[in-house]
This record gives structure tokens, sequence and C-alpha cells, in this order.
């Protein structure tokens, strides 16, 4: 499938997965292909590390760079 928008792109294998990077002239698609499987799980460990920053964010401990970063991200992304 060819998209107008997609300026760039590279797909590499990680492992066992494939993931697909495309430059769009209006932001960026990450494509990540692999064992279903393997996928929900490392999902759910994402969920949980998400899960901590936020719990250790409310109980008021100043988070180092790149996890306030991630939580920031992560909350704008998951807003409706």
């Amino acid at each position: 499938m060819s998209d107008e928008n997609i300026m760039k792109e590279t797909t590499e294998k990680l492992g066992d997965s494939e993931v697909k990077i495309e430059g769009l002239s209006n932001g960026y698609r990450i494509t990540v292909k692999g064992n279903k499987e393997k996928l929900k799980q490392n999902r759910r460990v994402g969920g949980a590390f998400i899960n901590l920053l936020k719990q250790l964010e409310k109980a008021g401990y100043r988070l180092p760079f790149p996890f306030s970063w991630i939580l920031r991200f992560w909350n704008r992304y998951t807003k409706p």
C-alpha cells in the first residue's frame, strides 16, 4: 500500500519482531509485527511500568527526565 504522505521509511528486524518506521509529512508512524502473544505480554509489562510512574508522581516523587517525559507523552496519548 503506497501512501502519498510518506517521506521516508525504514524496516528493521529486532529479534523475532519487525519494526517499520515511516516519516510522514505530518508526523511519524511506527508499526511492530511479531509474535502476537509476546507483544501482548510486552504491552502488559509496559502498562505496569506506566502505572508505577503514575503512582510515584502521585506520591510526590520527582521523576528523572526520561521518565517524566514518558509519562507526559503517555498522558497526552491516552486522552480521547
